[in-house]
């Protein structure tokens, strides 16, 4: 009935895939644990693959294929016809997570169960990351679903196999960053509204700022494709989101090219408060409106 499907990079998934594993076996309905290694360093493939579980299947590739493709692989590999998709460096909030999961098992429905960080603050160079997470992402169900298309993430996410591969991750998007957004856009094409629980997985695996900064400036790459796609087929999707909503602002006000401008020698001196011990999300806002503007 469920396939859980994991896509690795860099990340021990032992204690995720136990506990899971517990709770699965509870439910008493068949399942896999589909764990797909992205061509992680050798030492994460030494402890990943130990996993000794019933109805585990570890799967490495030779090759890292990235985040969409990767996701697209382990749906084709999946045996059963719900597909349970989350991130690896999570850990479960509940003893009921997949329990909370089983009424959305709906061929038409896709059901995503959102985000939530420890509330210990960090100490070290994680702080932006962290920060961010808990201001723009760790959102109750009832805020998600006032805009569920635009609130939805790939990190815990429930749906029938058959409506994936109707939609699946455009690979066109490569590296990190918004591949879940044209997903949801793309689901919402097809009549499909996305639903919101409050059944919350935890985000363990926090990037430092300069990580966190430079996959940022990526998936500024992937939006532009984004923008692009949207613009020849749905151009009534292309402010999505506050960042195109505040190009646009600048486009129609023929302001682009003075923001890049001023972006520019501007840059340096953000980028260092970002790094800094006290990040404000304003100043990241307005970092990644200049590097869209830049581009």
């Amino acid at each position: 009935m469920l396939s859980i499907c994991i896509p690795i990079y860099n990340y021990e998934v032992t204690r995720l895939v136990h506990d899971l594993h517990r709770q699965a076996e509870k439910i008493a309905r068949p399942f896999e644990i589909l764990l797909m290694d992205d061509a992680s360093d050798e030492k994460y493939k030494l402890m990943n693959q130990t996993l000794d579980l019933t109805h585990v299947r570890y799967i490495p590739l030779k090759k890292n294929i990235g985040r969409a493709k990767i996701r697209n692989q382990l749906a084709r590999e999946a045996q059963y016809p719900y597909l349970l998709f989350m991130d690896c460096d999570s850990a479960v909030s509940s003893d009921f997570y997949i329990e909370n999961y089983l009424p959305y098992c709906n061929p038409q429905t896709v059901c995503y169960g959102g985000r939530k960080y420890e509330d210990k603050q960090p100490e070290d160079d994680t702080y932006l990351r962290w920060k961010y997470g808990m201001e723009r992402e760790s959102l109750p169900a009832e805020i998600r679903k006032k805009n569920p298309n635009y609130s939805f993430c790939t990190n815990n996410f429930l749906i029938h196999k058959q409506l994936f591969e109707k939609v699946k991750f455009n690979e066109n998007l490569e590296g990190y960053g918004h591949e879940d957004t044209f997903f949801g856009l793309e689901l919402l094409e097809k009549g499909i509204i996305i639903q919101h629980i409050d059944n919350p997985l935890i985000h363990l695996g926090l990037e430092s700022a300069a990580d966190f900064l430079e996959k940022t400036e990526n998936g500024i790459v992937n939006l532009q494709k984004i923008e692009t796609l949207l613009k020849e087929n749905n151009p009534e999707h292309v402010g999505h989101s506050n960042l195109m909503k505040s190009k646009l602002f600048l486009q129609k006000w023929h302001l682009i090219k003075l923001a890049a401008t001023l972006f520019k020698p501007a840059q340096p001196s953000l980028k260092k408060h970002l790094l800094g011990k006290n990040p404000s999300l304003r100043i990241f806002d307005l970092y990644k409106l200049g590097l869209i503007c830049a581009r």
